[in-house]
């Protein structure tokens, strides 16, 4: 049996400690492929700022030359709120002899009790939990014993302080983009 690992997201922008999850994931768990799954509506945002279009070229440029990737409008083509069970277990019939993992930050485990159906999800899948800065995890956190975490740290980086940089002109936000990412946002004037 092989391992499919799925990371959602609004991905708005893209930025490296999304990919840096990702080659974590590649490296240490030997995931048959990683699928992007990009967001129409989250259920936990109100907000989406660049088109899904702008969104899925930006995913392109950042997971250049990574093998095993791949990208999934299954979300976002739908236009509605989609919940992480009903995103796995679309990938599982899909993938019906694979077994299906959801990548998340440690700080997104820490909010798990909150999600839709969340009972249903932990008992039919895995979560693959990335170590995210000043994130502490305790013995007694809920659904522990459906993760497996990696051994690094991703950057502590999040979109929407990324946003607000580009909104200010702060060449900051260069140092947390690929750079191809960023001559994108530039060129097409995004997040102003």
């Amino acid at each position: 049996m092989s391992k499919i690992a799925v990371f959602g997201g609004s991905f708005d922008p893209v930025h490296k400690s999304h990919i840096q999850l990702v080659e974590f994931a590649l490296k240490s768990w030997k995931f048959k492929k990683v699928i992007f799954v990009i967001a129409y509506a989250p259920p936990h945002k109100s907000k989406q700022y660049a088109s899904i279009d702008d969104r899925v070229a930006m995913l392109d440029l950042a997971a250049e030359g990574l093998a095993q990737i791949e990208i999934s409008l299954y979300e976002a083509l739908k236009k509605e709120v989609i919940y992480s069970y009903q995103t796995l277990d679309y990938f599982q019939s899909l993938y019906p002899k694979d077994e299906i993992y959801m990548i998340m930050g440690s700080d997104s485990l820490l909010e798990l009790p909150a999600w839709k159906n969340i009972d249903y999800l932990a008992s039919r899948y895995k979560f693959m939990v990335v170590k995210r800065p000043r994130v502490k995890i305790k013995k007694d956190t809920k659904y522990l014993d459906r993760c497996v975490f990696a051994q690094n740290e991703t950057e502590d980086i999040s979109s929407t302080e990324v946003r607000q940089m580009i909104k200010e002109d702060s060449k900051k936000a260069e140092l947390f983009l690929d750079e191809k990412v960023y001559s994108y946002i530039v060129k097409r004037r995004l997040y102003k």
